[in-house]
């Protein structure tokens, strides 16, 4: 299923230990004794397949989205299509862990470090372990490989010892952990040291604030939940979300948002806040690109204005050059400007600005030359300048359709559709055949639907890939993609109708209304307008139907 942003978070979505307990106690759960078959990787993310049930568990120590989350095939697609390199540690998993199977997962510390055990077989009977610790620590995130003897294998992020006094982590030394937090564990909490819950070893700083808080407010007793926090199976474990902060705890606390999903799924929010990041990141681009030849037209349609009004002036000069020659005794030597009488009625009595160093026969060479200098067919520059307003206003819209896009997968093919055309060599462009940037949607039946994602890629799926006999669907009277329900020589129900005619709302500016208007006909009615842009078109033979722009995302489970 195509990956939407549920959740647009703001703030940094951030944890304590005891999220960390959390996701070491769904890791077990989940894969305890499963082999490790895949890995992947980007620059600041490791993937681990464990198993063959599709999901991966992702883990990632960049510094502005760090965390672990349990993600789908999809999202992983989706995370391999940005990177832009592969870490080198891939190539160390690959080759140490991948293979084995998962012994266990564990919390060191009661910090934020979690460590996945591995078996992996030598041969012979022999097993060796190998160890993947994966500092959550925000800022200084890391994630090391090691040996079974505890030594560094390779690491995300190299420490030093001139960076770092108090541990270096670096291959071939053995592994030390970042420094342990010197307080009490949780489980030996009295309510009566609630003052200093902060001080407690296996929560986060910001948990216990809230507690304390709820403490001095409501006198709730968490002495029995936080004494057992650490020994509850998963299922008493209850996610929630207080304003960006991650965290398992026995019973719901104030002002959370509770979660009925695991750890694991809880903290997709963290992917979510990467990819949202990323789409921020990846729309500046865009919107530069844009800017760029907005500026472009703009100045293109100033440079076209200013000419246009110097050609209408064209008739006058060349009337003044005329009259100069006309009535040139008439002209004082040395005069700035000259009244003169007209013989056509529509100029009548006119004043001629004159260069006092030059003859009055001079002078009129000189509107002559004006004249001859910006003649032009004045209806051919004003066909020009409508031709560049529309461009112009075809751009506004475009940049408003592509911030509204939700998908991140939608705004990388924008954004590659732009290096393809402007930046990429030659070379690269020979290697693989252009493909305008589009979505494809594979249903039940055989059913194919394709939405256009910028005008050359709405006459693409219109043109090229729409048969005649297949349906064209497009938002009423607003700007929007141009979606196609390929039949390949099936019938179309009232469900693929609705399903392409919500798509067609959704990639429009009526997005964000409750329902639109989506007309739609076959291809064979649709029909290219001669001398207008790649996207434009008329239609016949139509019909209307009223959707929400949210019901495809309903539909797709079902029509997959």
């Amino acid at each position: 299923m195509g990956f939407e942003q549920k959740i647009k978070e703001k703030s940094q979505v951030h944890y304590g230990p005891e999220m960390t307990h959390g996701w070491v106690l769904d890791i077990n759960e989940r894969f305890a004794n499963k082999i490790l078959y895949r890995c992947e990787a980007g620059p600041e993310w490791l993937a681990l397949q464990l198993g063959h049930n599709g999901d991966w568990l992702w883990l990632s120590w960049d510094s502005r989205c760090c965390g672990i989350a349990l993600i789908d095939r999809y999202e992983l697609e989706i995370l391999k299509d940005l990177k832009d390199k592969t870490h080198p540690i891939f190539g160390v998993v690959k080759s140490h862990i991948v293979g084995g199977s998962l012994v266990r997962a564990f919390q060191l510390n009661r910090d934020r470090v979690l460590v996945l055990e591995f078996s992996r077989p030598l041969g012979a009977g022999v097993d060796v372990s190998r160890f993947i610790v994966f500092e959550a620590t925000g800022r200084q995130a890391n994630l090391i490989i090691l040996d079974d003897k505890e030594k560094v294998i390779e690491t995300a992020k190299h420490v030093h010892p001139e960076i770092n006094r108090y541990r270096s982590i670096l291959p071939g030394l053995p592994y030390v952990s970042p420094p342990p937090f010197s307080g009490p564990d949780v489980e030996n909490f009295s309510k009566e040291d609630m003052t200093n819950l902060k001080r407690y070893r296996g929560i986060g700083a910001t948990l216990a604030g809230i507690l304390s808080k709820e403490w001095e407010n409501k006198c709730i007793d968490f002495e029995p939940y936080l004494q057992k926090l650490y020994f509850l199976p998963l299922r008493e474990l209850i996610c929630q979300n207080i304003d960006g902060y991650l965290t398992v705890f026995p019973i719901i606390l104030d002002k959370a948002l509770k979660c009925d999903e695991t750890p694991l799924l809880f903290s997709r929010k963290i992917l979510f806040q990467f990819f949202d990041r990323e789409r921020e990141v990846m729309l500046q681009q865009i919107h530069k690109i844009l800017d760029s030849d907005r500026r472009r037209l703009s100045d293109k349609i100033r440079g076209l204005s200013n000419l246009i009004s110097m050609v209408e002036k064209a008739e006058k000069w060349n009337h003044y050059g005329t009259l100069l020659l006309s009535y040139a005794h008439e002209v004082r030597k040395g005069s700035s400007s000259v009244k003169l009488r007209s013989w056509d009625e529509c100029f009548g009595t006119v004043e001629i600005e004159l260069d006092p160093k030059l003859s009055p026969i001079e002078n009129a060479k000189r509107y002559f030359n004006l004249a001859k200098k910006y003649h032009r067919d004045q209806e051919r520059l004003q066909r020009e300048m409508e031709t560049l307003q529309a461009s112009l206003r075809e751009l506004d819209e475009y940049r408003d359709f592509v911030s509204i896009l939700t998908d991140i997968s939608d705004i990388k093919k924008i954004l590659d559709d732009f290096t393809f055309n402007g930046i990429g060599t030659e070379d690269s462009k020979r290697k693989k055949r252009y493909t305008p940037p589009h979505k494809r949607f594979d249903l039940k039946g055989g059913y194919i639907v394709y939405v256009g994602l910028n005008a050359k890629a709405n006459r693409y799926v219109t043109f090229e890939v729409a048969s005649s006999e297949d349906i064209w669907f497009h938002a009423k009277e607003v700007s929007g993609s141009h979606v196609i329900l390929k039949l390949s020589g099936n019938g179309a129900n009232d469900r693929l109708v609705e399903f392409a005619a919500s798509l067609a709302a959704y990639y429009s500016k009526a997005k964000n209304t409750s329902y639109h208007i989506v007309d739609y006909t076959l291809r064979k009615y649709v029909k290219a307008l001669p001398k207008s842009g790649p996207g434009h078109v008329t239609y016949t033979n139509f019909s209307s139907i009223r959707v929400s722009p949210n019901l495809w995302l309903e539909l797709l489970k079902e029509l997959s």
